[in-house]
């Protein structure tokens, strides 16, 4: 099994301070649509925010899986502040990790990588679609929250740094489409121009 985790503890600049976590998509939050598509895999999903007072009633209308609410240890130092926290309170050996701004989640494509993460025996699986990395909407060993501390304590907070220290493998957008899974699982909004966007080519 995968442990969910959605990383929703930005501070929403580029949205002009709207949570994106609780964005209506299809009239239900966002957050919520990522917890349906997450339960279909996943029997804990870990939401990691600094504002837990504010997710936690919507959370609490959710109730088919083990959902945890968590804040950073290291707060405010982005998505490698995330997934340290994570690792911490997961329950399985791997973590399908998101941002709380992806409308398109793919447990199909999340089952698919984990199921490589564990036969090639690496640390994460990420995709890397059009040449581009997404560290987010990964698979990733919940041991790289060591790691993580690690550069957390040395002060280099980009994700990308996370990375070049442990050993992963690309899958790229021949790898999904050979499993009929769309590229467009890694979409996120930051602005108000691309929710709107959303909104109007949303696929379903």
């Amino acid at each position: 099994m995968i442990t969910g985790v959605i990383l929703a503890g930005g501070l929403n600049r580029r949205m002009g301070g709207r949570l994106k976590a609780l964005l209506p998509v299809h009239g239900q939050p966002l957050l919520l649509r990522q917890l349906k598509e997450m339960s279909s895999i996943c029997e804990q999903v870990i939401v990691v925010t600094n504002e837990p007072e504010v997710l936690l009633p919507h959370i609490a209308s959710f109730s088919d899986i083990d959902i945890q609410c968590i804040t950073d240890h290291y707060v405010q130092k982005g998505p490698l502040s995330g997934i340290h926290a994570a690792s911490q309170a997961a329950k399985e050996q791997l973590l399908w990790i998101v941002g709380c701004d992806m409308p398109l989640i793919s447990a199909k494509a999340a089952g698919e990588m984990g199921q490589l993460c564990h036969e090639a025996n690496v640390d994460a699986v990420i995709p890397v679609l059009e040449g581009r990395v997404h560290p987010l909407h990964g698979i990733y060993s919940r041991l790289v929250g060591s790691e993580a501390e690690v550069l957390l304590r040395q002060e280099k907070y980009r994700l990308m740094n996370l990375l070049d220290h442990i050993d992963w493998l690309p899958v790229e957008n021949d790898f999904f489409e050979g499993q009929h899974i769309p590229a467009n699982f890694v979409t996120n909004v930051n602005t108000p121009e691309e929710y709107e966007n959303l909104l109007v080519n949303l696929p379903f």
